[in-house]
C-alpha cells in the first residue's frame, strides 16, 4: 500500500475549502429560496408556497451536503494520522527487531 501524508493533507484541506464555498453560497443565497406570492389569489399563493417549500428542501439537503464533506475531510485527516502513526512504529519495531 502506498500512502501520501501530504496529499492527504492537502485533499482533506480542499475538501473543507470546497465545503466553505458551498455553504458561503448557500448563505448567500438562501433569501432567494423564500418565494413571496405575486397575488393574494389561491393559486398564486399555493405557488409561492410549493416554490419556498422546494427552497427549504433544497437549502436543508445542501447543509447535508456541506456537512458531509467536512466528515470525509476530518476523516481523512484521522486516516492520514493513524496511518501515519502506524508506519512509524513499525518502523521503530523493526529497528528494535534487527
Amino acid at each position: 500500500m502506498e500512502f501520501d501524508p501530504v496529499v492527504a493533507a492537502r485533499t482533506a484541506a480542499d475538501l473543507d475549502a470546497l465545503a466553505d464555498r458551498m455553504e458561503a453560497g448557500l448563505r448567500a443565497d438562501t433569501p432567494a429560496l423564500s418565494v413571496a406570492a405575486p397575488g393574494t389569489d389561491e393559486v398564486s399563493r399555493r405557488a409561492a408556497a410549493t416554490m419556498t417549500e422546494v427552497g427549504t428542501s433544497f437549502d436543508a439537503s445542501s447543509a447535508l451536503g456541506v456537512r458531509e464533506l467536512r466528515k470525509l475531510a476530518a476523516t481523512l485527516r484521522a486516516q492520514g494520522r493513524g496511518l501515519t502513526r502506524m508506519d512509524a512504529d513499525n518502523a521503530a519495531d523493526l529497528a528494535t527487531s534487527v
